[in-house]
């Protein structure tokens, strides 16, 4: 593919003209327990906390064992979903795709059952969805698609430590496709902590980033107006990078725009119901 520089899709750090008209978003990011380790614990890392918040997000939590009127109830009440990864976070159950469980499959149901109807409710909705990492991949799995259950060693090394190899490898993406109009470029260097990986694409998504291997790693609704996004990569670890932090203020920008809509829509309403 041509590498390319091209004009990103929006502009770097900056005001956010978007949210200078709305309230910030509020953004529901799914959190699982700490598995295998500490099962009593839930998890997420401070750094994805921190990427919504400085790019104009108010993310707030949403925790498994939640009944489907629970999910539902939050879920109606937000603009965005946020479906985040984690080193050793567990895998979606390969049930969910007609597979039995590998011995290097770690599983956790309440956060399936969790993210399953989150998704369900913002592909719905028309609601921005973004997801990293396992979020990628219960993604693509909730909307009818499939996964690897584990990469084999091979020409890249796609589980490898965050902090000593905050590039892991280069990730070639699909020229006209939102992360390629975003990042400026069709090659793109990312970090890598996976062991699973999108097999089948669900039919609501197309894939448009994979490694040098062949390996699927970012996926976006096949639906240009639709913001849903799939990366198996970490941006939230590189903000640092330009690139991967105009990924985050578009998400940002455009459940702004998802919840002013849902504004406009009730005041219309209460309008048209005031005597």
């Amino acid at each position: 593919m041509n590498s390319r520089t091209r004009t990103p899709r929006t502009t770097p750090r900056g005001p956010n003209p978007v949210l200078d008209l709305v309230q910030r978003p509020v953004i529901a990011v799914t959190v699982g327990r700490d598995l295998p380790l500490r099962p009593s614990s839930l998890r997420l890392t401070e750094s994805c906390v921190h990427t919504l918040t400085n790019a104009g997000a108010v993310p707030v939590v949403l925790v498994p064992s939640l009944d489907a009127a629970a999910v539902q109830q939050v879920m109606e009440n937000v603009d965005g979903l946020f479906l985040p990864g984690g080193v050793d976070a567990p895998d979606p159950h390969p049930r969910h795709f007609g597979e039995d469980v590998r011995p290097e499959t770690v599983v956790d149901d309440n956060l399936d059952a969790l993210e399953i109807a989150a998704i369900d409710y913002a592909t719905t909705s028309g609601m921005p969805v973004l997801g990293v990492c396992r979020g990628c991949q219960i993604l693509n799995v909730a909307l009818g698609g499939s996964l690897i259950q584990h990469l084999e060693p091979g020409r890249v090394n796609h589980l490898q430590d965050l902090r000593s190899h905050p590039e892991a490898h280069e990730l070639r993406l699909e020229p006209g496709s939102r992360l390629a109009e975003l990042s400026g470029t069709q090659r793109l260097r990312v970090n890598s902590l996976h062991h699973q990986a999108i097999a089948d694409t669900a039919p609501a998504l197309r894939v448009v980033g994979m490694a040098e291997d062949g390996v699927v790693e970012a996926v976006e609704a096949t639906d240009p107006d639709r913001w849903i996004v799939g990366v198996q990569y970490h941006p939230e670890e590189l903000t640092d990078r330009p690139a991967h932090h105009r990924l985050f203020d578009d998400f940002v920008t455009h459940c702004a725009r998802y919840a002013a809509q849902r504004q406009q829509i009730r005041h219309d309403l209460a309008r048209k119901w005031t005597p």
